[in-house]
């Protein structure tokens, strides 16, 4: 019999870590991070404790206590007999933490399939990334040893490259059919606020299962996921695990609306413009980037994010030569030097961001006081301390991010607001939601007709209940035989 058990998702927005199982073939839709159990107990610099490889994560639920998926390397430290695998597959559905983060513990070789922007992100988290979970395109061997030339015992680091492994990503082209075990799995674009996000159509001999990942309908790509609607009708599913961010939510968004505020924000603007943004929303970084160009302004992002837009290529909305990549001062604040020595300068920069700095079309914090109101910024809380080089005048900031959901990120806007009053900047807001409104998923559902829906990614479940009578409210870890 098939089986759904639901590790994460449940009654919390994110942590998607789903086991699908078919006639004999076991698959994980997603494997990500839960920010509603990280935050209950660990915050910046209380985090779980390396030395102890997945037990603080087994012991307070952040991951499930199952055999046959995670690292050896991890499982041997802590005292755990080798296993053998126990899963096919993970099907990922886009790179945002609340669902990719957790890759990071899985077996190397486990395939994970996903669209290619989605390998890109996760490429680039890896490669700019500072947090120790961050490699997830590769794995390095954690908590093992190599005889040294002198023939004593060193630890492995990444520069070890005999203990560094690939992982098994499978990239799939939009709508490609593959099979895994004895079900054959499609993906398909959906409409997200990241690009390269999908769901899955999963067709057993047992039932067909749709999994809709994070969707939504009012962005720059939503004729993407009325086609996913399309295709999962077509298949006429027996189950459906929808997410429901929103489902307590009747407002529709719109990233055209969106655009049209920045738009006219920026116009009345004397002097710079900062957006705040999530970093790897390009349809939102489009959307500031055409804002911009409206209004006879240049738009200046920072290194990572102008990394992501050379990585992407022609996935990305422009090239990265269309804008200004601003270089802040980092380390000893050579940047600025005249004369200094180029290589003195790269030293204070990460290996990654020494192919940026001396670009073309590079500029320093200094220059940005030049003609302020010729730039639309790019800027966040983490690069906010560059306000202090840029000393900006009849400034104005758009927030164009949600609101915080934490008490962390309280605290952090309460900083932000600190900043902004300093310097006398005045703060807007214009976002859209990455998902879709309660009255879009009602509609979707209607519309897709699944013999049984499983509400997940949301905090009220019970809502979808108002208007169907085929929903099955899960509770954590437990198995539902389908």
């Amino acid at each position: 019999m098939p089986a759904l058990t639901f590790y994460g998702g449940v009654n919390e927005i994110g942590g998607n870590k789903i086991l699908f199982e078919a006639d004999g073939t076991k698959l994980f839709l997603d494997f990500g991070m839960s920010f509603n159990v990280a935050n209950q107990y660990f915050a910046e610099f209380l985090q779980p404790r390396k030395c102890t490889a997945l037990t603080d994560f087994f012991e307070l639920g952040l991951l499930p206590d199952i055999t046959g998926v995670y690292r050896t390397d991890y499982l041997t430290h802590m005292g755990r007999p080798e296993e053998e695998r126990s899963v096919d597959a993970v099907l990922l559905t886009h790179a945002h933490a609340d669902h990719a983060q957790y890759l990071h513990f899985l077996r190397p070789d486990i395939p994970i399939y996903c669209t290619e922007a989605t390998r890109t992100i996760l490429q680039v988290v890896e490669e700019t990334g500072s947090n120790p979970l961050s490699d997830l395109i590769t794995a390095c061997d954690a908590f093992t040893f190599y005889t040294n030339r002198r023939g004593t015992v060193s630890r492995v680091t990444r520069r070890n490259t005999e203990f560094v492994h690939e992982r098994n990503f499978r990239v799939l082209e939009p709508e490609q059919r593959v099979t895994i075990g004895s079900v054959e799995i499609e993906v398909v674009p959906v409409d997200h606020s990241l690009p390269g996000a999908c769901g899955y159509i999963i067709h057993s001999g047992e039932g067909t299962l749709v999994y809709t990942g994070d969707i939504r309908f009012h962005g720059s790509n939503q004729a993407l996921s009325n086609r996913f609607i399309e295709k999962a009708k077509a298949a006429k599913p027996t189950w459906l695990v929808s997410e429901g961010t929103r489902i307590d939510n009747p407002q529709q968004d719109s990233e055209a609306g969106v655009k049209n505020e920045i738009t006219r924000l920026i116009a009345t603007a004397r002097g710079p413009v900062f957006v705040e943004h999530p970093i790897r929303d390009l349809d939102r970084v489009n959307t500031i980037f055409e804002a911009a160009r409206a209004n006879q302004r240049e738009f200046v992002v920072p290194l990572k994010l102008a990394y992501l837009v050379e990585a992407m290529g022609s996935l990305a909305p422009f090239e990265l030569g269309d804008v200004k990549i601003v270089v802040p001062k980092k380390s000893w604040g050579l940047i600025d030097r005249a004369g200094m020595d180029s290589r003195l300068i790269e030293q204070d920069y990460a290996n990654w961001e020494r192919a940026l700095i001396n670009r073309e079309n590079a500029m320093t914090c200094n220059e940005l006081q030049n003609n302020p109101e010729h730039y639309v910024v790019s800027m966040s809380l983490w690069e906010i301390t560059q306000l202090t080089d840029i000393q900006p005048k009849a400034a104005i900031w758009i927030k164009s991010s949600c609101e915080p959901f934490s008490d962390e990120m309280i605290l952090d806007e309460e900083r932000k607001r600190h900043w902004l009053d300093h310097f006398g900047i005045r703060e807007y807001a214009a976002h859209a939601s990455g998902h879709a409104s309660g009255s879009e998923l009602k509609a979707m559902i209607t519309e897709i007709d699944p013999e049984r829906v499983f509400p997940v990614h949301t905090e009220r479940p019970e809502l979808f209940k108002e208007f169907f009578t085929n929903v099955e409210l899960v509770e954590p870890g437990k198995r539902y035989t389908l």
